[in-house]
């Protein structure tokens, strides 16, 4: 309703502002409440530096933006971090930046220019003239009057009485004496001398809260960030978004470039903007606008968060709510889960278009002025026409509709040994996980190959990477993945539609469950510990043994040089281990009680590694190894650097045969239709119900639709075509004559080429 609306102005915040009366506005589709506050404000306006006053009230008489001087004084040179008198590189510019306004941190930066790093301010740089809006006398809004909004116009607020308008606008009086109404408002500032080729700059806002206090809060928000020339707290930059529909799931995927996003607003510890990403949220609406899932709330029962399906934060400690907060709200900064880039959702109905969008967020700074900085993330943008239309979507939104594959697909398969590697000693395991199953490729072979740091006994884990086979040789895709981040929570970048996760065995240890007899009838209890007797000696080396018996003496002990009816190999370097007998029972030879201790060699040094106590059966007749026995040790070890896992891929397809079986699966959702389908579209705006449709599913490639009433007239002709990964095909119950189709049964008939045809009806209950 528009007949009882009211409003005002305030001079210090330069702002003119309308409201409902009653706080409740009506109209064909029902009445709504709050309605809220709009406001006009001038975040700067034109300046006048010749009258001898303060205009804006900032302490400084008839500034100018024009004038080749720092009138607020607020431009910074570089930071001279080590005195040289000169810039060097790393050095902070600050405003420093030369007459282009970019420097090195910037994506757009092409290489010094003029003035950058010179010390004295240039034309171009931030806080300088032009550049800096404070540098102006502002007048500010000086005008305010309120006319009634009728044919014709409302006196001499209306713009076609040109003499009227002029006195009131240059007259620097206020008049709103006029309320309960249907209105608008007549606001101005000036006036000022605008001569032959000069510039005047203003600059308007156009705002809206839930209340007043809302409403001047975003004002002075707004003003701060302007009044910086633009220079606040900025969310991290977008991720570009990918995604890829499926049966009842959708595959998301994004790029890493919202990770090295820095904040110009915020220094590091020598004064360069700051890397402040902090992660990523996934939101999924069923509308364009995001609000069915703005329902984190503040103290005063306003929605002021989304609440998301996933979030993966970088793992540094910054986490849980933000010590911020707004009005009781606070911003979740997620759990320390890890990066990912990859996410599938499987909490979705086939059919139901979903809006979607990945949002980067940074870390905020609690310790940042008076009250701290909140967490920010960007922003998300899917706009559509009046009619549900899509106009735009931005790089980090989409718009989605899972359904079934059409008949006959084939899904993409990797095959491979993902649990032990093709070659090397590491006792992890991979998973390969497919993200968009159009991407796999035919019949290609894969690699992951890891490097370490250090030598062996004592080495790390350190990266890996995917590698395609070419032939003989192994060809990068993508290296250098840090594997110090691993596990589920940690997937690699996106290759030809796959993610790679890599779990490693970080510890040395014993597999108890491993170890033991592997050939043979010996019941001795061969335990197996790690050397205890001279600690300083002792090693755990990342390696498995087999011991093999023989009925004569094979091999002899390292030191004390006894002969010994077995051998001791390496199995993860494929060699002979040197090992020590301890003859606890003084006999000569191996006997029950003694202790065999493996031995391995850093550099010349000799350590001790594995103790195997060869001990007698609990209550039971000792039967001893016989020749050709083997006692297998297997021990967990990380990644070492040339450990190699292989796996090969096969691409998505269409089998004809399967699709002439799958025809006798197309269905009609839903069916019967009474009224109204779950997944169809709402009108955004207006009275009346949005556009009603019902789906085919499991429809092949390629076919024709023919719909008919039961008397057999020809109602509607559809040919359909999609992709492998869509079976459906969806219709608006609109027949080709334009008209929507009366409520009955209906048959369809489809007709697939060299696959066959399928009758059913359906049936459309209003």
């Amino acid at each position: 309703d528009s007949g009882d609306d009211n409003a005002a102005f305030d001079l210090l915040l330069d702002i003119a502002y309308g409201y409902d009366d009653d706080g409740i506005g009506t109209s064909d589709f029902g009445s709504w409440s709050p309605t809220g506050y709009q406001g006009y404000a001038y975040l700067e306006s034109p300046g006048v530096a010749t009258d001898g006053i303060d205009n804006d009230m900032d302490g400084i008489i008839d500034e100018r933006r024009d004038d080749g001087i720092d009138n607020d004084g607020d431009w910074a040179p570089y930071t001279d971090l080590d005195g040289s008198g000169s810039w060097d590189s790393g050095e902070p510019l600050n405003d420093d930046l030369g007459k282009d306004g970019v420097g090195p941190f910037d994506r757009q930066y092409n290489g010094p220019d003029e003035g950058e790093a010179d010390g004295l301010p240039t034309p171009g740089e931030p806080d300088f003239d032009r550049t800096d809006v404070d540098e102006s006398d502002q007048i500010g809004l000086n005008s305010m009057h309120i006319y009634r909004l009728i044919d014709g116009g409302g006196g001499n607020g209306w713009p076609k009485h040109d003499d009227g308008l002029w006195q009131r606008m240059s007259s620097g009086t206020q008049d709103t004496s006029l309320q309960r109404a249907n209105l608008h408002m007549l606001f101005a500032s000036g006036p000022f001398l605008l001569e032959q080729n000069s510039r005047e700059r203003f600059s308007m806002a156009l705002l809206y809260g839930i209340d007043l206090d809302d409403l001047v809060s975003n004002k002075i928000t707004v003003q701060q960030i302007y009044n910086a020339d633009y220079n606040f707290s900025r969310p991290p930059l977008k991720p570009l978004v990918r995604v890829v529909p499926g049966d009842g799931k959708v595959f998301l995927y994004w790029d890493d470039i919202a990770e090295e996003s820095r904040d110009p607003f915020l220094p590091d510890s020598i004064g360069n903007p700051k890397k402040d990403f902090e992660g990523y949220m996934i939101y999924r609406s069923t509308e364009p606008q995001f609000n069915d899932i703005k329902v984190i709330t503040d103290s005063r029962g306003t929605a002021v968060y989304w609440k998301p399906i996933a979030q993966f934060d970088l793992v540094n400690g910054i986490k849980g709510p933000d010590p911020i907060g707004i009005n009781g709200a606070r911003f979740w900064r997620g759990s320390d889960s890890g990066l990912r880039r990859s996410y599938v959702d499987t909490d979705v109905v086939n059919g139901q278009r979903y809006y979607y969008a990945v949002v980067s967020y940074d870390q905020g700074d609690p310790e940042f002025g008076e009250q701290g900085l909140q967490p920010t993330e960007c922003s998300k943008v899917i706009t559509e026409d009046l009619n549900g239309n899509i106009l735009n979507i931005d790089i980090n939104c989409a718009v989605v509709t899972p359904n079934a594959p059409a008949a006959g697909y084939v899904a993409p398969e990797i095959t491979g040994d993902m649990d032990t590697p093709l070659e090397g000693i590491g006792t992890g395991s991979i998973q390969v996980e497919i993200v968009d199953p159009a991407l796999i490729a035919e019949n290609q072979t894969y690699q992951v190959i890891f490097e370490s740091e250090g030598a062996l006994p004592n080495y790390e884990t350190a990266t890996y990477g995917i590698y395609t086979l070419e032939g003989d040789s192994a060809v990068p895709v993508i290296a250098d993945i840090d594997a110090r981040s691993f596990g589920p929570a940690n997937p690699s970048p996106l290759v030809d539609g796959f993610v790679v996760t890599v779990n490693i065995d970080t510890a040395l240890a014993i597999l108890p469950q491993e170890t033991g007899w592997l050939i043979g009838n010996s019941n001795l209890d061969m335990i197996v510990q790690q050397h205890d007797q001279f600690p300083s000696l002792s090693v755990k080396w990342p390696a498995d043994y087999k011991i093999t018996f023989s009925d004569s003496n094979i091999d002899t002990s390292f030191n004390s040089q006894v002969p010994v009816p077995f051998r001791v190999w390496n199995l993860s370097e494929d060699r002979r281990s040197e090992f020590e007998l301890f003859d606890n029972d003084n006999t000569g030879d191996l006997s029950i009680g003694d202790k065999i201790t493996i031995i391995e060699f850093v550099g010349t040094a000799f350590k001790f590694t594995y103790d195997i106590l060869y001990y007698p059966p609990f209550n039971a007749i000792p039967r001893l190894p016989e020749a050709g026995d083997e006692f297998v040790i297997r021990t967990s070890k990380p990644f070492y650097s040339g450990d190699v896992f292989q796996f090969s891929t096969k691409a998505a397809r269409s089998d004809r045969e399967l699709a002439k079986s799958q025809l006798d699966e197309i269905k009609v959702v839903p069916n019967p239709y009474i009224a109204g389908a779950s997944w169809e579209p709402r009108k955004i705006f207006g009275s009346g119900r949005g556009e009603r449709k019902i789906d085919f599913i499991h429809l092949p490639q390629q076919c024709t639709i023919r719909i008919f009433t039961m008397s057999g007239k020809l109602v509607k002709v559809i040919e359909h075509s999609s992709g492998a990964l869509d079976g459906s095909q969806s219709w608006n119950l609109v027949s080709d004559d334009g008209m929507d189709i009366a409520f009955g049964v209906y048959v369809y008939h489809i007709d697939a080429p060299e696959l066959g045809r399928r009758i059913g009806k359906f049936a459309i209950i209003k």
